[in-house]
């Protein structure tokens, strides 16, 4: 969902499908007996859909900028944390004068 189809929803111009729907249920709201009841009827089923679409979209633009974070997040310890490879300290090998040096220190 880009800008425009969000602050189109916002505003309260919901997509085709979304009015769709709500002429559907208008006309089964339309089956009922008071004039008054078929009005108040219509205007919830409207605004409970309207925010339904309203609430689907701000959570897709939420789960949209997560995402966004998350990559910017991860690229940037990458970046910051593998630059250098780290240096490993080799061991130098034992000589035979060190080796004599750690068998005659146990006789002290």
């Amino acid at each position: 969902m880009n800008h425009q189809e969000f602050f189109n929803i916002l505003i309260g111009k919901p997509p085709a499908e979304i009015e769709f729907e709500i002429e559907v249920k208008c006309r089964e709201v339309n089956e009922l007996p008071t004039c008054a009841i078929r009005a108040y009827c219509f205007s919830l089923v409207k605004e409970n859909r309207l925010q339904d679409m309203l609430i689907i979209a701000a959570m897709q633009r939420i789960a949209e900028t997560e995402s966004k974070l998350m990559q910017y997040e991860m690229m940037n310890h990458h970046y910051t944390k593998n630059l250098k490879p780290k240096k490993k300290y080799k061991k130098k090998p034992k000589t035979l004068f060190d080796r004599l040096k750690a068998m005659l220190g146990m006789f002290r």
